[in-house]
């Protein structure tokens, strides 16, 4: 039995953004409030890696309300405010975004927003993907962290119009409005772009949207989802009975409380199916990828009314687009567990989560794609459901 919470990390379209399973006391804690709804980072005292190296990273980083003018790296960009931001305790509440500049003026900017849990923390989980972006094309690229939660309305908007103010901010001080603008999300992120876009109109300047890993899972499929995702990854150990059992009380709690994401799967088709027309199809592009078993591109397409939009199709997961690097001091391990370091980590002292191959395909595709190439792989023959017009890409 590993003597400390194991937490997983999985990119899904859903409120576990970070899962964490206590095998002290086999506790799963469900509901509105809880970390499964509301993918709190801090759960008995414990943070995930993502969030010790944010907190270390916030003690280090730039802040400004202005681009630095040159200066390449993430600035946390702080989102100017007419009014009052502070809350009813007079705590400051003030919205901001991270910026990821190029070291010259940006030739673009990309508006990103990463997948639950690890879009909370884009400048870590997304570094290498969006880094890589940024060198190869001279962008900047503006991403707006968020907490997830079953209200997807909500998260679009807010998200969105973060996004927006960032754009204005930039242009104000210094950025043309002229710079090509490109959107850009994973997975959850993908879905709140396709609910904001829906609701404000696809601004004239926008060049090209790009979903990778596109999902769009209601509540009760996505614990499924999740269980066969960790059991790829080997969670569990010896204690795999354990953990099943963990994940089919989740599921069976989920489906008996009617709780589910806002909007849900039908009604985030049918407003694809409303609004988003030959216009919006014509920039999109899909990149799907073919070991990705939470992929809803599928679906996205059946409620597309007219060609679609094109596709790409790469080899990997549905985190290809994560490549993280660790150190054994990034995991807060407690001090009791120290001993056992060694045996978890096989004497490692740092590790690399992803594929690093499959990272440089997909870097390498959304550029081409951004410069206008034409998809280098024929998509696959995508079936559609059943009682759905015949499409095929």
């Amino acid at each position: 039995k590993i003597p400390h919470p194991l937490t997983i990390l999985v990119l899904v379209n859903t409120s576990v953004s970070a899962f964490t399973v206590n095998t002290y006391n086999r506790k799963l804690d469900l509901g509105p409030g809880s970390a499964l709804c509301a993918g709190l980072d801090n759960i008995g005292g414990e943070i995930t890696a993502l969030a010790r190296i944010d907190r270390d990273w916030q003690l280090k980083t730039r802040s400004s309300n202005r681009p630095t003018g040159g200066q390449a790296g993430w600035t946390k960009l702080l989102l100017e405010s007419d009014g009052d931001s502070s809350d009813s305790l007079g705590v400051s509440n003030q919205e901001f975004v991270y910026l990821l500049e190029p070291p010259s003026s940006p030739s673009s900017v990309i508006l990103f927003l990463g997948g639950a849990g690890l879009g909370q923390y884009p400048h870590i989980a997304y570094n290498e993907f969006l880094s890589r972006i940024s060198q190869k094309l001279n962008a900047a690229i503006i991403t707006a962290p968020y907490a997830v939660g079953l209200d997807h309305f909500e998260l679009s908007k807010k998200s969105g119009e973060n996004l927006r103010r960032a754009v204005i901010q930039c242009e104000e001080n210094g950025y043309s409005q002229l710079l090509p603008k490109f959107y850009l999300g994973h997975s959850l992120g993908s879905k709140l772009l396709t609910i904001s876009l829906a609701a404000t109109g696809l601004p004239e300047d926008v060049e090209g949207i790009g979903f990778l890993n596109y999902n769009n899972f209601g509540f009760a499929d996505t614990i499924t989802m999740v269980k066969s995702f960790a059991g790829s990854m080997g969670v569990g150990g010896g204690n795999n009975a354990m953990y099943s059992q963990i994940f089919d009380f989740a599921e069976q709690a989920v489906n008996m409380s009617g709780l589910d994401f806002s909007p849900n799967p039908d009604g985030t088709n049918k407003i694809v199916s409303l609004k988003y027309d030959v216009t919006f199809q014509k920039k999109t592009r899909l990149f799907i990828f073919d070991q990705d078993d939470l992929d809803s591109s599928k679906d996205f397409l059946n409620a597309c009314e007219g060609t679609g939009p094109s596709i790409s199709n790469l080899p990997g997961n549905h985190l290809a687009s994560v490549y993280l690097k660790f150190g054994v001091d990034d995991l807060d391990i407690p001090d009791e567990a120290k001993m056992f370091t060694d045996e978890v980590t096989g004497g490692f002292q740092s590790a690399s989560f992803g594929d690093e191959d499959n990272l440089n395909a997909a870097v390498g595709e959304v550029c081409d794609w951004m410069i206008g190439k034409e998809p280098k792989q024929l998509p696959p023959s995508i079936k559609v459901n059943e009682g759905t017009n015949d499409k095929s890409r």
